[in-house]
């Protein structure tokens, strides 16, 4: 069997729909008929050492056909959805929602932008906690002034080196 070349393009496109099917090498050899193996190959070398540079124009322009294209799709699905609404049955719909959500995940991965949202909860005590709190930093702000002594503490300064003088 004759051995193939790979042009730069070639694996440009592997790797952007390497990066828009969140890094499935499997997939990702289908979608773009490299072979597995291959493919294998160029994903160990672009995790050890990121893509080479004399690909970065071909990805950026790769990317942004992809975008394009993949924004097209989206708008067609959204079309599609909007004319279904009234008639279709609930399956149609979700299925059609389904390749918008999709569309819109890929291509946030092809222009780098998260796909994530994370949130973070934050729970305050009760009241009755709180109160609680408070009683116990009263009573341990009383303990402590009960065990302070007042007094005046006179503080001497040093006598000037000469090296700063004030002026007064």
């Amino acid at each position: 069997m004759p051995r193939v070349e790979w042009s730069e393009e070639d694996r440009a496109t592997a790797y952007v729909q390497w990066v828009v099917n969140k890094k499935n090498v499997r997939r990702t050899a289908e979608d773009c008929n490299i072979p597995h193996g291959t493919l294998r190959y160029w994903v160990k070398e672009w995790e050890e050492k990121g893509p080479p540079e004399a690909m970065e124009n071909k990805i950026s322009s790769t990317s942004y056909e992809f975008v394009v294209h993949a924004n097209k799709v989206r708008e067609s699905a959204m079309n599609k959805l909007e004319e279904l609404i009234p008639t279709a049955e609930t399956k149609q719909l979700s299925a059609i929602a389904t390749v918008v959500g999709i569309m819109d995940d890929k291509i946030r991965l092809a222009s780098g932008l998260a796909t994530r949202r994370t949130e973070n909860t934050y729970v305050l005590p009760s009241k009755a906690e709180m109160k609680s709190f408070v009683d116990t930093l009263i009573a341990s702000a009383e303990d402590r002034s009960a065990v302070v002594v007042e007094g005046e503490v006179e503080l001497e300064q040093p006598e000037s080196s000469g090296l700063l003088q004030l002026k007064g």
